[in-house]
């Protein structure tokens, strides 16, 4: 690679600064498990921001360290073979915390006196604000990172107030969850679907069609908040993946408790009351529902990417899948997270070997090693190969036809630490009906706006 040494221009925007909503527009969805702060000091600023950074990583010995959850180390592992492949002088040690605790352990790894070079954070907002992290914006120039999808650019900048989607960039992920409908084929040819659902009207005549026939339209396990990704579906459609996202990264002002919310949620409390989600769907969890839609008890099942390999062995050619149907004359979105968000700590002792490792996330031979993962590939390109037929296959192309729509959108209940809790128990009381659409919106509105300090 060709030695590039680059400074940072001081009037370089940090980016295109998203429209903050209207009183007319509301908008969701954070990135957000906020982990409290670390032990230790935080960096100095001239550690945050390098100024002259090399893409050249010459031929000497380089150690680097990258920590992440230990539910993703396969991949992670994958990656790293394949990256010293490429660079045989540098040598990457994976280091792993228990998912359910990497998040909170985070920001207490980042502080410490031997940070690692490479880390997954989840509260960007967070450890951003506590210069933790380096700022990435002369590697984003040294390696043109500004070609990346809008979409997934957003998802690494925040600005010194705090809001997500602008400001500096902070992160390269390695690649992407994405969700949409599994439907079971036979179920699908006996209702005369003969092509998934190009619109909801489409989707709405099925779920009726299914409803009449004695088939469960979709299989949920609300007990653990599937019914939300359908909810986020229609918050999706009537408010537009931008707004949605603001939402999600703080936008002064945003709101998600105005009547075009309201009007999307109401679907879904529609849906409930015509018996489209199973009558038990409160008291089914996740891996309950899943069974029950891979042994044919439901037309379709709302989830994402994680349980293709499951549904895969269970269904065989028998399952499908197809990504959230738009309104007319829109663009397709749905909720698509970062598998792992990949910072730089501050105190890295070789950024400019950890930058190229963020840098090759984005490569096709790492495109490859996360779609051969379960996941969507970081940046564009060629769809990886996958095996012909299988759910893999079909979710891979739908993912390139979200990153071309440029419909990426975070998941509602990760917009702050607390809404998780708040979207699951209030979209269970509107399925039992013990609340109403404003009431929802009324509830995660002020639980957003208590966790903000707003």
């Amino acid at each position: 690679m060709t030695d590039r040494h680059v400074t940072q221009d001081p009037e370089r925007p940090a980016g295109t600064r998203l429209r903050v909503l209207g009183a007319g527009a509301c908008a969701l969805f954070a990135l957000a498990a906020c982990a409290p702060p670390g032990a230790g000091s935080a960096p100095a600023a001239s550690e945050e921001a390098p100024t002259e950074v090399s893409t050249d990583l010459g031929e000497e010995p380089v150690e680097l360290t990258l920590y992440d959850g230990a539910g993703l180390r396969a991949k992670d592992e994958a990656l790293i073979a394949a990256f010293e492949e490429k660079h045989p002088n540098v040598t990457v040690t994976g280091r792993y915390d228990p998912d359910d605790v990497q998040a909170q352990n985070a920001p207490r790894v980042l502080a410490s006196d031997d940070p690692p070079d490479i880390a997954r954070v989840i509260a960007l907002s967070d450890v951003a604000g506590d210069g933790l992290l380096t700022d990435l914006d002369a590697y984003a120039d040294a390696y043109n990172w500004d070609e990346l999808p809008a979409g997934q650019l957003a998802q690494y900048r925040v600005d010194e107030d705090g809001v997500r989607g602008e400001g500096s960039q902070y992160t390269m992920a390695d690649g992407f969850t994405v969700t949409g409908f599994y439907y079971n084929k036979d179920l699908a040819e006996q209702l005369g679907m003969t092509t998934p659902p190009r619109t909801m009207e489409e989707l709405e005549d099925l779920l009726a069609q299914a409803e009449e026939a004695g088939t469960t339209p979709i299989m949920a396990g609300n007990q653990t908040g599937q019914v939300v990704f359908t909810t986020q579906m229609m918050l999706n459609n009537a408010l537009g993946a931008e707004s949605v996202n603001e939402w999600v990264f703080h936008a002064p002002e945003a709101t998600i408790d105005t009547p075009e919310a309201a009007q999307a949620v109401t679907t879904i409390q529609d849906w409930a009351e015509a018996g489209y989600f199973p009558e038990d769907t409160n008291g089914t969890d996740a891996t309950g529902a899943l069974g029950r839609f891979a042994n044919g008890e439901a037309l379709f099942y709302f989830s994402g990417n994680w349980d293709a390999a499951a549904l895969d062995e269970q269904m065989g050619e028998n399952v499908g899948f197809f990504l959230s149907p738009a309104p007319e004359g829109s663009e397709q979105a749905t909720m698509s997270d970062p598998a792992s968000n990949f910072a730089i700590p501050a105190g890295s002792d070789d950024k400019d070997a950890a930058a190229a490792f963020l840098d090759f996330l984005r490569s096709e031979e790492a495109r490859q090693v996360v779609a051969d993962a379960g996941f969507a590939p970081s940046g564009e390109g060629e769809i990886p190969a996958t095996e012909e037929g299988s759910v893999n296959a079909q979710i891979q192309a739908a993912f390139a036809q979200l990153v071309e729509a440029d419909g990426q959108v975070q998941f509602v209940q990760n917009a702050t630490n607390g809404l998780t809790t708040t979207w699951n128990s209030e979209v269970q009381r509107l399925v039992d009906g013990a609340t109403d659409p404003e009431g929802l919106l009324a509830a995660v509105q002020r639980q957003y706006e208590s966790e903000l300090g707003r």
